[in-house]
């Protein structure tokens, strides 16, 4: 298997997570809390009627690869059985509630974490046609979107990246459904913060593989989440996207053979960067 994108669960980064801190703050803690249980008729069971009492510890990188069109011998594969009684033939919904650890990320206590409720829905021939959470911030935790600030002058420049291994499919251009929630959230930070934004979104992969197919992936991811963001109420003629491939890598990593190790020291250079400019032209296509 081409290790290029293999996944790992990366911890989110420090500064990716002060923001989130703030939105859990009161919700974590050494015993499990619901982050914000959500409307009574939002189609979600309620939490008490599952088989876990407060919740199951599930590897965030299993849920992060739960995909369309997969069948329920999959998803039981990477999610276990579902947690509630809803019936053994033609059912279209399973939930889950899970719980992830937060306090070793920001806290340092590695007893706080945070319960959050999750929902697979089939289509009629019992595969995946979407997930739902019951609260966005558990979206947000297992896709964290780093937003730096390029230039404090007037004009106003932010990057938003996000890791290529959770966006899309191994070694694919096709986003996750995780991605995309992701990415809904990068389009309402466009609308909520920006005015007249200029708006490039660069794809960066690591240096393992042939140049030209990495160019060419980098390139490809780039234009889909551009095109996905469009699809969100982002104005078309804001939007460039280019395909760095692995000229623009922000860590370094010895070794050449493809391991495991050397994969996961990579892994921070499989990204999408997204650059806005508040109020400038967009540069030419």
């Amino acid at each position: 298997m081409n290790m290029r994108d293999a996944r790992g669960w990366q911890a989110p980064t420090i500064a990716a997570l002060m923001a989130l801190a703030v939105a859990l703050s009161g919700c974590a803690g050494s015993s499990s809390s619901l982050v914000g249980e959500g409307a009574p008729d939002d189609g979600f069971p309620d939490i008490e009627g599952n088989w876990h009492g407060e919740g199951k510890f599930v590897d965030p990188d299993a849920v992060m690869r739960v995909s369309r069109g997969q069948n329920k011998d999959q998803v039981r594969q990477l999610l276990d059985s579902p947690h509630f009684s809803e019936g053994f033939f033609g059912v279209r919904e399973w939930d889950y509630v899970f719980n992830f650890y937060t306090g070793n990320v920001y806290t340092g206590n590695d007893r706080e974490y945070i319960t959050c409720q999750y929902k697979v829905v089939f289509d009629d021939e019992m595969r995946v046609d979407e997930t739902r959470w019951r609260t966005p911030q558990c979206p947000a935790l297992l896709v964290p979107i780093e937003v730096e600030k390029l230039n404090e002058r007037e004009e106003r420049v932010q990057q938003l990246t996000l890791a290529s291994d959770v966006l899309f499919s191994f070694n694919s251009d096709e986003l996750e459904l995780e991605g995309r929630r992701a990415l809904d959230r990068v389009a309402e930070i466009l609308d909520r913060d920006f005015d007249q934004p200029s708006i490039s979104v660069m794809g960066h992969t690591d240096r393992l593989g042939d140049d030209d197919y990495n160019l060419g992936l980098s390139r490809s991811r780039a234009q889909v989440v551009s095109a996905y963001l469009v699809a969100q109420g982002v104005e078309a003629s804001t939007i460039t996207s280019e395909g760095k491939g692995d000229a623009e890598p922000v860590v370094e990593c010895s070794g050449v053979r493809v391991t495991s190790a050397l994969t996961e020291c990579l892994q921070p250079n499989r990204r999408v960067d997204i650059e806005v400019t508040e109020g400038a032209e967009p540069s030419p296509p």
